[in-house]
């Protein structure tokens, strides 16, 4: 979400809405916050081909999850069995798996976190707010010479190392776009991926579309907590009025925007941060947004679907379903007063095969030690705000 500042700042805009206004230089007297002069963590020369070099160069995609992540992702895997909605091990699950890796990625890059998040504010002394100030005077310039807003704002993001939802939002995308399927003649499994702006309150988002449908889109939103999810199971999952597209790319025309990032990053990083401290001292070591405008963290998973699954999970057994997920004939006989007893052996022989699922070859005796882990995630942790 994108903050305004109180009346000792100025307001601060999404990408959607153009640059923000300019700061005020600071009074007489007023010192600016310090900043450390050496390279922002996650800034490496380009290797060739233009992706970042080393390890932990900005932007390289990373694929396996924090335990805290897998968790997550577990979580949410189970509850859409219980929901009726398998995931087989394949292209969609490996889709979430991906996108998730990537709202991780964008939080490790911002590692300030959020300008307008309560936790974040209070951890860093309200320094994120006054980073994402600065970073912003860093996107302005870039936007004066020219760069498109989508790069700039993540350039922005990644020398404040801090962010507000516009920044997380940006370095997503441009994090994400190699990962994007290709469009292939006579096929419809081509990806795009586009910043999204809600129309009801201040915040942008990242979602993935897929040419087979609605059903397939994909909310990837660091700026929340959780994995990423299908569209319509998160907090964006609401009418289509709700929100437009502000910017969309394909592969190849988010691969030219990440280029331009790579290539500033790789030739101007000092130049970027000796912009950055200048706008230290412009916001100055006093700002603070005004609290009406710092919001409680949130979860990326709607509140209806995690009612939904909660309700399921103690719905009376439909036999026949249960019977085709491999419920034993047993347990379906038992008598209807037993209804919750046999909805839970459906509900741990789905969490089997979800434990077998997100990790291929794992045994049926570790799978139902497994169970309860990702039974309690869906039915108490999908909406779980945590680091």
């Amino acid at each position: 979400m994108v903050s305004p500042l109180s009346s000792r700042g100025h307001p601060s805009t999404a990408p959607a809405q153009g640059p923000p206004q300019a700061a005020v230089p600071p009074s007489p007297g007023r010192r600016a916050a310090s900043v450390q002069s050496a390279p922002v963590p996650g800034l490496r020369p380009l290797a060739s081909g233009g992706v970042p070099g080393g390890e932990h160069a900005a932007l390289r995609p990373r694929q396996a999850l924090s335990s805290a992540s897998e968790g997550r992702l577990r979580g949410y895997v189970m509850a859409l069995a219980i929901d009726g909605r398998h995931l087989d091990v394949g292209p969609d699950l490996a889709r979430l798996r991906q996108a998730t890796a990537t709202a991780e990625k964008v939080r490790w890059l911002l590692p300030l976190g959020r300008g307008n998040v309560i936790d974040d504010v209070l951890r860093s002394d309200h320094q994120s707010s006054r980073n994402v100030e600065a970073g912003r005077t860093v996107k302005d310039a870039l936007v004066r010479r020219g760069m498109p807003n989508i790069p700039a704002y993540a350039a922005g993001g990644l020398i404040a190392r801090a962010g507000n939802c516009g920044e997380f939002a940006a370095v997503g995308i441009l994090l994400h776009v190699p990962l994007l399927k290709a469009k292939v003649p006579q096929s419809q499994e081509a990806e795009s991926i586009y910043l999204v702006k809600s129309q009801r309150i201040e915040h942008d988002w990242v979602e993935l579309r897929d040419e087979r449908g609605p059903q397939y889109h994909v909310v990837l939103d660091p700026w929340l907590r959780g994995p990423a999810v299908f569209s319509r199971d998160s907090q964006w999952g609401g009418h289509p009025d709700d929100f437009r597209l502000v910017s969309g790319y394909d592969r190849a025309a988010g691969l030219k925007d990440r280029e331009t990032l790579d290539k500033t990053l790789a030739t101007s990083t000092p130049a970027l941060q000796a912009r950055f401290r200048r706008g230290l001292q412009e916001v100055g070591p006093t700002l603070r947004y005004d609290p009406k405008t710092v919001y409680p963290p949130m979860s990326v998973v709607g509140r209806g679907f995690e009612r939904r699954v909660q309700a399921k999970m103690s719905q009376p057994l439909n036999e026949a379903r249960a019977a085709r997920w491999g419920v034993p004939i047993d347990a379906l006989a038992v008598p209807r007063s037993m209804k919750t007893a046999r909805r839970a052996v459906l509900n741990d022989v789905l969490a089997v095969g979800v434990a077998r699922t997100m990790t291929p070859g794992l045994g049926i005796k570790a799978a139902q030690g497994e169970a309860p882990e990702l039974l309690h995630a869906a039915g108490h942790r999908l909406r779980d705000k945590g680091r």
